[in-house]
């Protein structure tokens, strides 16, 4: 039993050894840019509340999707990830997995509209008004559910396998609620912020492919900057490089949002 328990021992500590080799001989960069919506900037409509109305009519709610930063055209909430069919490097720094990422109920919307989250992550939703929410996910590769939010502590959920594309959240009481889950097997993702812009730390480099995807026209179709990007179902391909790569400005026209308006 002792040599036998001695030989895991052994052969765990080689793994450890071997993947800590191979992480030492990659090099890694970072990836940096900003998302800018190519148009006249959309107002936010108020969306028609149809139920609770005495607590969610008086937060002024409008429709979230499609968010574009009138002072400078950034597009919020654009999804930027690194996919790859074959086993993808990940930094020693971003190995472990992180702590639960949140998803919160909060004056009768969902609070951050997307949510980045690693394969054996937890997801936390709490509840924050005082009337009834709950989570409806429509996973693919997962396991779907529709649950009530316990009033006493945050529903938890862990995701087993990698989505392979943005998958919808609502709440199935107040139907205008909705929110969205990015679930990858690496930690090379991101969403754009209220100026457009995202970045990834720490990718492996090497050419790889990456997806750019918005909630209302799906996969984007063309990205212009200081090269036009043609995109095939949201694809395209980059060479990273230490330290940086910096993509600049990326205009989406705004024709790819119109059937949306």
């Amino acid at each position: 039993m002792c040599r036998r328990i001695l030989r895991v021992v052994f052969f765990l500590s080689l793994v450890s050894s071997t993947l800590a080799d191979v992480a030492l001989s990659v090099e890694w960069g970072n990836l940096k840019g900003r998302v800018v919506y190519d148009g006249d900037v959309p107002p936010l409509l108020p969306l028609e509340i149809t139920r609770d109305e005495e607590v969610c009519g008086k937060h002024n709610l409008v429709d979230e999707s499609l968010v574009v930063n009138a002072e400078n055209n950034g597009l919020q909430n654009v999804v930027i990830w690194l996919s790859s069919k074959t086993k993808v490097p990940v930094h020693p720094a971003l190995a472990e997995v992180p702590e639960p990422a949140e998803l919160d109920n909060k004056n009768c919307r969902f609070v951050p509209r997307i949510v980045r989250l690693r394969t054996g992550q937890v997801l936390q939703s709490r509840n924050l008004d005082s009337v009834a929410h709950n989570v409806a996910v429509y996973a693919r590769r997962n396991q779907p559910f529709s649950v009530v939010i316990p009033a006493d502590k945050p529903l938890e959920k862990r995701f087993d396998r990698e989505e392979l594309l943005p998958i919808r959240v609502d709440c199935s009481i107040h139907s205008w609620m909705r929110a969205y889950l990015v679930i990858t097997e690496h930690p090379y993702s991101a969403v754009t912020d209220k100026d457009g812009r995202f970045e990834m730390k720490n990718i492996p480099a090497g050419e790889w492919e990456f997806r750019i995807w918005h909630e209302q026209p799906g996969y984007l179709k063309k990205l212009s900057g200081e090269h036009d990007i043609e995109l095939q179902r949201g694809v395209f391909r980059l060479k990273i490089e230490k330290p940086e790569l910096n993509l600049g400005d990326m205009k989406v026209m705004a024709a790819e949002f119109a059937e949306f308006e």
